[in-house]
């Protein structure tokens, strides 16, 4: 044999066996290398022996220098070589940009975490250029045509983009095996899931943004694109729309407009007149030529003397259904001048929405008779321009991480919880189903801050988005042994200190706050410093923690007498301001005893006899005739779980209790337990229970607040009328948080219930509504059906402090974290 042949019969046995190459860690999947050196290598993706995942290339890039004037695309990329171990496959390339004259140097790593779930990452690096814009696109392509494409909002997806609350989508092949397809957080894999800033002129709301990124973040082949035989799941980082850039369409708007409310209209030389008298809602109501998957800007000039409400609806068969969310919302009271025009302008992104109609009211909701002028009204359809906007910078790795899941089909239902437990399990995170589920949930809530800003950002839910409400954010983000996440949050809040040493409670990008108040955030700040100093073993900047410090002891104890006082309840039932301030609340008295202690492990002169007075007077808040708490000593009647708090924080921080086991006992055997359903696991018990309640001597023992008799002032007078409200909000909703640690307290202070309870409430957090399997806001205790519970609650970030409240209660450990370091 010459040595000729002896070489071309090696090469061609070498790409026979890249070929065939299969890496299979269980009985699901596996994963087989295909290609040949010189067409490249891509990776296939099995269940057992079927294949369900066939890509033509490992992922598309387009680069740009930094004014754009220079541009790059690698269409397809595949590797030159490849290499595995028992766990992974590990797929390699040098790629010459001759555009910039640059190396590209890139890996793309298959990871086999378990017997469903596969973690894909792709590193790219340059060393020759200082930056560069990237967008990076992935496409998972089914091997054969799926019967259907879901997502984590939708049974059936009819294709485009997927703008939802959870970003997850999948395929389902013939014979019944879901592939899905998950992300790494926005923090990690560079991108924001906010499309809307917070409204000028202080007339609250929100509207779109000019430059819109990640609309595309999660997309799925359309209807059109699958007749021409194009299948795909697509992940697409690092592109943003540029809405002042691109093209535009002016829509025509139907000017048979329906009278809302008691109005009369003009309509005059281009100028619409609205006479309003009286009522809850006065003006126009028409519908608006707006369409899924579509991106417009509403503007027009108005004059008046009424602040005007913009509103977007939802119209199904006739009927108007929801808000829409991702654009124009809550604009309620936008300010005008009686005798000079006001520009209005917002964008308003509208996703799939069942291709629903739309409904636009423009008028008043003042109540008050008003006259109001608008002219100029125009709705521009905008095709934007699609620009770059991560940055790979010169000598530092950039990856985008992505998740693959593979198990059998059943339902929508199981696909949703899927998304969240299999992502938790991609990233290494231990723990039981409801656990992993907060964890993504978590995870997929914290994203970066803008195009501009790679901070991180923590939101409560896409409700609340774009703003980080610093106390949400406190709960969710030490949750995490993330060192990094941590610490950078932490100096994102001593930012916002101001000089008297208030923390903010609100972080908004693209507009700025001044709300830096007397609530718990700034204790908050603290107890985090000495979370961060035990768990980490970092020096803080000392002037902050100064300045904090003497804000908390002179906010809150003037006269050194150990007896809080505050303008607003040191806890999350922030509805109320206290003129002058007060000192009849139990929680308050409660966190200014932990806020001491606190202190006093920060290395401050904070004397026992301090901290001891300051406990007292919280354990001085428990009524031995009523054998409960006093929320608010005005009204002595009101029970709360927000006030064992301070006991669990205690508890949690220095391992001690600061009530007695009676106190606790007591005061939780009187809040009733709720929503009894017998498939929960202890169905003798409710499964929910109110987060603040009033109770009484009627048969049941308990009422819901009333205008007559509720603590909260003008709040509570307006929204607790005719029993509207009752199980709902701060009228008896139940809040997880509060009410699992208030159950963990419970359960160190030996109460019987508390672990049946426990399970009970996260039973019914994934199951209770079983169309919403996922973290929420609040659960209404009282409902017919749950139609009735709040779109704006779904996904809520800070429930993931559970994972502290197990900690505490002995169910899980810190090794369970991924991020943990001993």
């Amino acid at each position: 044999m010459t040595g000729l042949y002896k070489k071309i019969r090696i090469v061609l046995l070498v790409q026979f066996f890249c070929f065939i190459s299969t890496i299979g860690w269980s009985q699901n999947i596996n994963l087989k290398v295909v290609g040949n050196a010189e067409q490249g290598f891509t990776v296939d993706i099995y269940s057992g022996s079927k294949l369900l995942v066939h890509n033509t290339e490992e992922f598309k890039l387009k680069v740009a220098n930094l004014d754009l004037s220079e541009t790059s695309e690698i269409s397809d990329w595949k590797a030159s070589e490849w290499s595995r171990n028992e766990t992974s496959i590990k797929l390699s390339k040098e790629t010459y940009l001759s555009d910039f004259d640059l190396n590209l140097f890139v890996t793309v790593t298959y990871e086999v975490i378990n017997s469903n779930v596969i973690k894909k990452s792709i590193d790219l690096f340059q060393s020759g250029m200082p930056s560069l814009y990237y967008i990076l696109e992935e496409h998972l392509k089914p091997a054969e045509i799926p019967t259907k494409y879901v997502t984590f909002e939708h049974n059936n997806f009819s294709g485009g983009f997927v703008h939802e609350m959870f970003p997850s989508a999948g395929f389902v092949t013939s014979d019944n095996q879901l592939v899905g397809v998950l992300m790494d957080a926005g923090y990690k894999n560079h991108y924001t899931r906010t499309t809307r800033r917070r409204f000028n002129g202080h007339g609250g709301g929100f509207v779109g943004m000019r430059k819109l990124p990640d609309t595309e973040l999660v997309s799925v082949a359309t209807l059109e694109e699958r007749a021409k035989g194009q299948h795909y799941i697509q992940q697409k980082f690092g592109e943003m729309y540029n809405l002042d850039a691109g093209k535009e369409l002016v829509l025509k708007i139907n000017d048979n407009f329906q009278k809302v409310g008691v109005v009369g209209i003009e309509k005059q030389s281009g100028i619409i007149t609205l006479n309003c008298k009286p009522s809850n809602r006065s003006g126009i109501e028409f519908l608006a030529p707006l369409k899924d998957q579509k991106i417009y800007t509403i503007s027009f000039l108005s004059k008046g003397n009424s602040p005007m409400a913009l509103k977007l609806f939802r119209i199904k068969n006739g009927q108007k259904t929801n808000e829409l969310e991702h654009g124009i919302k809550y604009i309620d009271q936008f300010p005008v001048k009686e005798n000079e025009w006001t520009l209005f302008k917002g964008s308003v992104l509208v996703p799939y929405i069942e291709n629903d109609s739309v409904s636009m009211f423009l008028g008043s909701q003042s109540g008050k008779a008003s006259k109001i002028q608008i002219k100029d009204l125009k709705i521009v359809e905008h095709h934007p321009q699609k620009q770059p906007y991560n940055r790979m910078d010169m000598g530092k790795k950039v990856t985008k991480t992505t998740y693959i899941f593979i198990e059998p089909w059943t339902n929508h239902h199981d696909f949703v919880i899927s998304s969240q437990s299999r992502l938790a399990e991609g990233k290494g995170f231990k723990g039981s189903l409801i656990e992993k589920m907060l964890y993504a949930n978590f995870n997929m809530l914290t994203w970066i801050t803008s195009i501009h800003d790679f901070t991180p950002l923590n939101v409560p839910n896409m409700n609340y988005a774009p703003d980080m409400y610093n106390r949400d954010s406190f709960f969710s983000i030490v949750s995490s042994y993330n060192e990094g996440l941590n610490l950078k949050i932490w100096e994102q809040w001593a930012k916002t200190q101001n000089s008297k040493g208030a923390v903010a409670t609100i972080i908004t990008p693209y507009m700025g706050t001044i709300e830096a108040k007397d609530n718990e955030a700034t204790i908050q700040f603290l107890i985090w410093a000495m979370i961060d100093k035990r768990r980490f073993g970092v020096t803080l900047p000392k002037e902050k923690i100064d300045k904090a410090v003497d804000y908390v002891l002179n906010e809150f104890d003037e006269d050194r007498n150990s007896i809080c006082e505050s303008h607003f309840t040191l806890s999350q039932v922030d509805i109320n301001v206290y003129e002058p301030k007060t000192d009849k609340l139990a929680v308050n008295q409660g966190m200014f005893a932990i806020a001491l202690k606190t202190i006093k492990e920060l290395g401050y002169d904070i004397s026992d006899a301090y901290i001891k007075k300051a406990e007292k007077a919280y354990l001085d808040f428990y009524d031995v005739k009523r054998k409960h708490l006093l929320f608010d000593r005005d009204f002595p009647d009101v029970i709360t779980m927000t006030d064992l708090e301070p006991d669990f924080f205690s508890l949690w921080l220095f391992d001690k209790p600061m009530l007695s086991d009676e106190m606790v006992v007591n005061h939780l055997e009187q809040i009733p337990i709720l929503n009894k359903t017998p498939n929960s696991p202890h169905p003798e018990y409710g499964t929910t229970a109110p987060v603040c309640v009033r109770l009484d001597n009627s048969e049941k023992g308990y009422s819901y607040l009333t205008p007559d008799y509720q603590p909260f002032r003008e709040f509570g007078e307006s929204n607790y009328k005719d029993g509207a409200r009752d199980g709902f909000y701060y009228n008896g909703g139940s809040w997880m948080r509060p009410e699992y640690c208030g159950y963990v307290v419970g359960q160190r202070h030996g109460w019987e219930k508390a672990k049946a309870l426990m399970e009970n409430r996260a039973w019914a957090e994934i199951n209770l509504n079983p169309k919403w399997p996922y973290s929420k806001e609040f659960i209404p205790t009282k409902w017919t059906t749950t139609d009735s519970w709040w779109l704006s609650t779904r996904g809520l970030c800070w429930n993931v402090f559970i994972l502290m409240a197990n900690e505490v209660a002995g169910l899980r450990t810190a090794d369970m974290d991924p991020d943990f370091n001993k």
